[in-house]
């Protein structure tokens, strides 16, 4: 499962915390502030705190109106979040083919290849999900009882802990806010990495999948070859190449400049044929899809955009302790006022039971997933 450089990285890993646990015991570090234990770093600092301090009065005037729609978003996400379970547990059981993996993000096991990728994008998370806690509770009144940097295993970011009693004092309007404005921030980050993706990231040509006994594959194209021309003209994305195929007859002969997987340019001749489902359409026997070049900046705000909405989402289902579970607890004992411990455990262990359905019927079908 592991190569040898794979097993003694994992061992430098484990060496490295225990020297920072002695360490971190042996200088008494806990008096400064940093509590080290094995896998967890926590470095308290008041200038955390001070910075939240100021950007909940830089923003003084908008936050109520944002921390509003932030309640919003939390229970559409806690909605989408037990639907999507709920729908793709259905699939799992009726449509086999329809539904999509489901699998924990656990470092180095399941979260392999883009493990680079997936700490950048948790240390970003945690950072904006924290910050964003914090300048609402403090926009809030309620004090702020520690705040710092976090590392937990590989994973760096920050934490912000609001005093328990304040925030028990407050209106429930208040906790929702509070509690809301994690998950909201990081489907708000999300989604504004996801434009930026589309504005700076373009097709540079169309992937194809070739059909065996057509010309592509005749002249000896293959699945996953990218077509950045024909006949000279540049196409960049299915429409232009689609336009361009329009415009040619049966037995057309076509030149393709094609990049191929090695990412080594050749050009192929291949003459169209007409299409057996529409006589007289003419075709050349591929499947066509929008090709982009993987880049390192491309894949690093893909996988921030696509963590920082997932995560968020996964944070808004009602299990304790999550954010979501939190929430559920609050709107419980304002308008309940019993019972809440009980209501706890039954939502968490629905919920824990439809994400565990999904994750070992993943297993099942998909087998072992990393990424």
């Amino acid at each position: 499962m592991f190569s040898l450089q794979e097993i003694l990285l994992i061992l430098a890993f484990f060496l490295i915390w225990i020297l920072a646990y002695i360490i971190g015991e042996r200088l008494n570090l806990r008096k400064r502030g940093i509590n080290i234990k094995p896998f967890f770093l926590m470095i308290k600092t008041e200038k955390v705190v001070k910075l939240l301090d100021f950007f909940s009065r830089k923003f003084g005037k908008i936050l109520p109106v944002v921390t509003n729609i932030s309640i919003v978003l939390a229970f559409g996400m806690m909605i989408f979040g037990g639907y999507a379970l709920s729908k793709n547990l259905y699939f799992f059981i009726y449509k086999a083919e329809e539904a999509y993996p489901v699998f924990p993000a656990i470092p180095v096991i399941t979260i392999r290849e883009t493990l680079p990728y997936f700490l950048i994008s948790a240390a970003i998370i945690i950072v904006v999900h924290e910050f964003a806690h914090g300048i609402v509770a403090r926009h809030e009144k309620i004090r702020i009882k520690s705040a710092g940097i976090l590392l937990v295993t590989l994973i760096f970011g920050g934490f912000v802990e609001p005093e328990e009693e304040d925030f028990k004092k407050v209106s429930l309007e208040k906790k929702l806010k509070v509690l809301s404005a994690g998950s909201s921030a990081n489907l708000a980050f999300g989604l504004i990495i996801l434009i930026l993706l589309t504005m700076l990231v373009h097709p540079t040509g169309v992937v194809i999948s070739v059909i065996e006994g057509f010309p592509a594959a005749k002249a000896g194209l293959q699945t996953g070859d990218v077509i950045v021309a024909v006949n000279g003209t540049r196409v960049s994305n299915v429409e232009e190449f689609r336009n361009f195929m329009s415009k040619v007859n049966v037995n057309d002969t076509l030149i393709l400049d094609v990049k191929l997987q090695n990412s080594s340019y050749t050009s192929v001749v291949v003459k169209t044929v007409s299409n057996p489902e529409k006589p007289g359409k003419p075709v050349i026997g591929v499947y066509i899809s929008d090709y982009i070049e993987v880049t390192p900046t491309f894949l690093a705000l893909f996988w921030i955009q696509f963590w920082s909405i997932n995560i968020a989402i996964v944070n808004m289902i009602p299990i304790y302790p999550l954010d979501g579970g939190n929430i559920l607890d609050c709107l419980v004992e304002r308008f309940i006022k019993r019972n809440v411990k009980l209501i706890r455990i039954i939502f968490s262990s629905i919920f824990i039971g439809l994400l565990a359905l999904n994750i070992i019927l993943t297993f099942i079908r998909f087998g072992f997933i990393t990424i």
